[in-house]
């Protein structure tokens, strides 16, 4: 029997009720409604502290629910942590840099929230393939669409960034819905326009087809550009295997090098460079990115050897250096630099291996010619949405390095899903899944 055959008995399913909390503490903790619980009007400048409270006691609830998952699948817990490297080693260096930050204990009240990030994705993993064959991530991400839409259509000043916003009203008229930003709108849709691209063009569902117009749409109107691209180039790349996946693995990698080259060749020759960011919603300064990382580069007085700390070397060394010269930021506008003034050199060097594992990951599933054809588009389909996510959201955002962001979310969610599929997690949280997962793929349940 494959790896991917894993069906669940009926009385192994969570309830309606456990589904519902999964999602709430995975929203919540990873972004979702965040203004609204904290008692914030985007519209206001003075907010009172004591607004907050609500937030800090669902945060609480959110850790206390994923500390208690941990003591009890302690084991499960590992292996997924260890599926997700080296993205899991950040929060552990988060933790350590506290030794040498320029403020130890603001970077070690950030490292223990920063774990949260991670913990509370983990234990709803654990939680969810415990008792469902249902893809976790496509089930989250369109819970995350639909409540999007409510909000934006009841609610439209959460759920729309406004002209009188405080703060983003640059932004004015992007759709940011159940989050603070319209970038973590837009990176959540970006994937599951993907996941439901690769759904409705091999089961030919048109609820995905529905899912997936809806999530063009949206990524549409939060003017993303680094939500562009992930659309764009994972409904690309998954098209052309689509295409070619019956073909052999020396066929399929050939067409793939000349139909890349081809496209570079076109783009690079054809196109300006300008014209090609600006239809992604960018510029040649990738708005405002490049002249700000050099600045810090120049003048952001960074520790190379092991970094200022993380989050304290930012806001306190960083931060005000690049305010004095006109850099109105909340952080470095990248993963790579953020993690080179917090970490150091080390920083960089765990995003850049982050990089080349989903690239050696995507490129597995495309050539591989050992797995069935089900098994190897469901895997390819997902590491490539993983691959253009991690790819984008790192190069051009810090999120990935920062608390209450769906990204790390969606990162380990994405690549543990890999590995149930994949047999690599083969007995995951007291469920054998080489027994369990055929049922779930005729009903075409897990993709």
């Amino acid at each position: 029997m494959d790896h991917h055959d894993m069906a669940l008995s009926p009385d192994r399913r969570i309830s309606i009720v456990t589904r519902m909390f999964i999602f709430a503490f995975c929203i919540v903790s990873l972004g979702g409604y965040r203004l609204q619980l904290a008692g914030i009007d985007p519209t206001q400048s003075v907010q009172g502290l004591s607004a907050s409270y609500l937030l800090y006691a669902v945060d609480i609830l959110c850790i206390c629910w994923a500390i208690f998952v941990f003591s009890t699948n302690f084991d499960a817990f590992i292996r997924v942590f260890r599926t997700c490297l080296p993205l899991t080693l950040l929060p552990l260096m988060a933790l350590a840099s506290s030794v040498v930050s320029v403020s130890p204990q603001l970077t070690f009240f950030e490292s223990i929230k920063y774990i949260s990030a991670f913990i509370v994705p983990v234990s709803a993993i654990i939680i969810w393939y415990s008792g469902r064959s249902n893809q976790f991530s496509y089930e989250l991400l369109k819970c995350i669409l639909f409540l999007s839409f409510l909000t934006i259509i009841f609610y439209p000043k959460y759920g729309i960034h406004s002209s009188f916003d405080v703060s983003q009203a640059t932004h004015a008229g992007s759709w940011r819905g159940i989050f603070g930003h319209r970038t973590d709108l837009g990176y959540c849709c970006a994937v599951l326009s993907g996941l439901a691209f690769s759904r409705f063009i091999y089961q030919r569902k048109i609820s995905d087809f529905f899912v997936l117009c809806a999530s063009i749409f949206v990524v549409y109107k939060t003017g993303s550009g680094g939500a562009n691209i992930v659309a764009i180039s994972s409904i690309s790349m998954i098209t052309l295997y689509f295409l070619i996946r019956k073909e052999s693995k020396s066929i399929r990698f050939s067409l793939g090098t000349i139909l890349a080259s081809f496209v570079l060749f076109v783009v690079f020759t054809f196109v300006s460079p300008g014209d090609i960011l600006s239809m992604i919603g960018e510029d040649s300064s990738f708005t405002g990115r490049v002249p700000l990382w050099s600045y810090v580069i120049e003048k952001g007085s960074i520790n190379y050897a092991h970094g200022l700390g993380y989050i304290a070397g930012f806001d306190l060394v960083v931060g005000p250096s690049m305010q004095m010269a006109g850099f109105n930021v909340p952080n470095a506008q990248g993963a790579y630099m953020e993690s080179l003034i917090a970490f150091g050199i080390f920083g960089p060097i765990i995003i850049l291996l982050l990089h080349i594992k989903h690239f050696i990951l995507m490129l597995k599933f495309y050539i591989d010619d050992k797995s069935s054809d089900e098994l190897k588009f469901k895997c390819f389909a997902i590491s490539t949405v993983s691959f253009f996510h991690i790819l984008t959201s790192t190069t051009v955002e810090s999120y990935i390095l920062q608390t209450n962001k769906i990204l790390v979310g969606l990162i380990i969610v994405l690549a543990s899903e890999i590995s149930i599929l994949s047999g690599e997690i083969s007995n995951f949280s007291k469920i054998k899944t080489k027994e369990n997962l055929r049922i779930a793929d005729n009903q075409g349940r897990f993709i």
